[in-house]
């Protein structure tokens, strides 16, 4: 059983976090939102994929190493091109 003033306690944080939802969301151990990371990672490889696969279509959709389409893509969505 927990006292009044523990309840009064656990009362106070909940409303503080009420308040601010975002940053409660995304502050971990490291100060980051792992589910936002993972999002934003996810949509990266997406982007670097459709980039690969339209290089790829352009070289004429030759069989063997896709690595180079990929490699491309990555580097020039990293680098913001």
């Amino acid at each position: 059983m927990i006292s009044e003033q523990e309840a009064a306690v656990g009362t106070q944080t909940a409303t503080v976090d009420e308040q601010h939802p975002t940053e409660t969301a995304q502050k971990t151990a490291e100060g980051t939102n792992p589910d936002l990371e993972s999002l934003l990672a996810a949509l990266e490889n997406e982007r670097i994929s459709a980039l690969a696969y339209f290089y790829w279509q352009q070289r004429g959709c030759p069989t063997g190493s896709p690595d180079e389409d990929w490699f491309r893509a990555e580097r020039e969505i990293r680098e913001g091109k």
